[in-house]
């Protein structure tokens, strides 16, 4: 946590709604200590809280820009990098080091926009007047929800971190040593408590798209208790991650088609829980995503994406998981376009061909999906299966409405408790691909070091490549972070 942490720092980055970004600045206007009078005003800057998320900046752009899901895939065994970045090459080879810039990247990013969290919440008690309760409930439970993703996140990624849950007023208040993962965990569960009561009721009729809900907090919950129940063998988290996911069941249901999840037209609603939501048709490049222009190649057409470079490209491995019955080869994958047959397979999942097959310069409008109701079957398929020491009748039907829907007809009857670990797992790779699963996915079933071996036979994956380094550049700032084991 450095400099830019302070909280009139953020204030000036999310003082405008995402929507806003291009009016008149207006930043120089305010500060920290005039800015928050009205109700309008604290809306106005949770909105702009979450353009956090996505706004791309000199410095490497919002944490769903592209570090946070290019990281997840390329350290796996899903996908290797071809792109002229030597730390990109770095993580898929699994050569990375505390100067990574993505890493640094999505810790800086992660903070900042915790930061705002904490002022939105510290803020939100001093306003006079409200419309009603349901405003000041609501704006909080967004910011506990994000605070609870994004300390859930980091503590994925790091383990111990540093839990500020202040606003952050001067640079001595960040230099604070990592806070036990334990502690961390139990933070996160509070704030998403916090957030399924706070979000129950939305009293914004035009704020409702890329809005967190009660049901996006149970199921991060669930997430929560499966990672924690995973990390310990603890079957009370189990028992709790289950309780969560039954909340949600049922209240959504899978899109009929896979490829269709990622339609511009589907964009928050049937299967998807919560989005992070992009606009380059809003933001002139500030706020558009990179699906393109990271996953898709240069094609020759007029009619095709120009400005695909196919930096992140599919592991042969990956590729030939799929048989050619699965729907979701041809959804997830492109090998030609109008007769330019490429020299293998990219990822084409992203693009909306109907939608944006004209666009020339390679921003899209499309969402990143962060929880869709197909993680949730997945979930409590594995859960069922932890708690139950094999899987069953509910297990199964869980998995094999995912199957279904691919096209590939039910799991193999009768399968013990690692080998339906296993058909999960291989499961979730073919679902989400290229959606910021894989690695962590590997990690919590402890097979990392083996899957990614099969893909990469070069790759230096190593037992303590389970966590990722501290940046350096923190380090730097805070004398009390201690690194990682193996990276020191």
């Amino acid at each position: 946590m450095k400099k830019t942490f302070i909280a009139i720092s953020v204030l000036l980055l999310a003082i405008t709604s995402c929507s806003d970004f291009l009016d008149s600045d207006i930043r120089s206007d305010f500060n920290y200590n005039n800015y928050f009078q009205t109700e309008k005003d604290l809306i106005s800057f949770a909105n702009g809280m979450f353009g956090g998320l996505i706004t791309w900046t000199w410095e490497g752009g919002g944490l769903f820009f592209n570090n946070f899901w290019v990281i997840q895939d390329l350290a796996s065994d899903n996908a290797y990098e071809t792109g002229p970045s030597i730390d990109m090459h770095d993580l898929s080879n699994f050569t990375f080091d505390a100067n990574n810039a993505p890493l640094f990247f999505v810790w800086e990013q992660s903070y900042s926009v915790i930061n705002s969290c904490n002022v939105l919440l510290k803020e939100s008690e001093k306003i006079k007047k409200y419309s009603s309760e349901a405003v000041k409930n609501h704006l909080q439970g967004e910011a506990y929800f994000l605070r609870g993703m994004l300390y859930f996140e980091l503590a994925k990624l790091f383990g111990d971190v540093p839990l500020q849950l202040k606003a952050t007023t001067s640079i001595q208040s960040t230099i604070i040593p990592r806070t036990p993962v334990s502690v961390v965990y139990d933070s996160i569960i509070s704030d998403l408590k916090k957030a399924e009561v706070d979000l129950a009721t939305n009293p914004f009729p035009n704020r409702k798209e890329g809005m967190p809900t009660d049901l996006a907090a149970s199921a991060l919950l669930a997430k929560v208790y499966l990672t924690r129940g995973a990390m310990n063998k603890s079957q009370s988290d189990f028992a709790l991650c289950k309780a969560q996911l039954e909340k949600v069941l049922g209240k959504y249901t899978l899109e009929p088609e896979f490829a269709d999840i990622f339609k511009i037209s589907n964009s928050n609603k049937g299967e998807i829980i919560w989005a992070v939501n992009f606009s380059a048709t809003l933001g002139e490049g500030w706020t558009t995503n990179q699906f393109i222009v990271r996953l898709m190649p240069t094609t020759k057409s007029d009619k095709g994406v120009r400005n695909g470079q196919g930096w992140e490209r599919p592991t042969n491995y990956l590729y030939n998981l799929f048989s050619n019955d699965d729907k979701r080869k041809a959804a997830t994958f492109i090998t030609e376009f109008e007769g330019e047959v490429f020299d293998g397979p990219y990822i084409r999942k992203y693009w909306d061909q109907e939608a944006e097959g004209g666009r020339q310069n390679g921003e899209s409008d499309a969402d990143f999906i962060y929880l869709r109701y197909a993680d949730v079957l997945l979930m409590y398929a594995e859960v069922l299966n932890e708690i139950n020491n094999g899987p069953t009748t509910e297990a199964y039907n869980a998995i094999n409405q995912i199957r279904n829907r691919a096209g590939i007809g039910d799991l193999t009857p009768g399968l013990d408790y690692q080998a339906f670990k296993n058909a999960v797992l291989q499961e979730r790779q073919k679902e989400f691909v290229m959606e910021g699963h894989r690695w962590y996915d590997l990690v919590r079933m402890n097979k990392l070091q083996e899957q990614v071996l099969l893909a990469k036979p070069a790759a230096n994956v190593k037992p303590y490549h389970v966590l990722f380094p501290i940046p350096q550049k923190e380090l730097y700032y805070n004398p009390k972070l201690v690194q990682n084991q193996g990276y020191n």
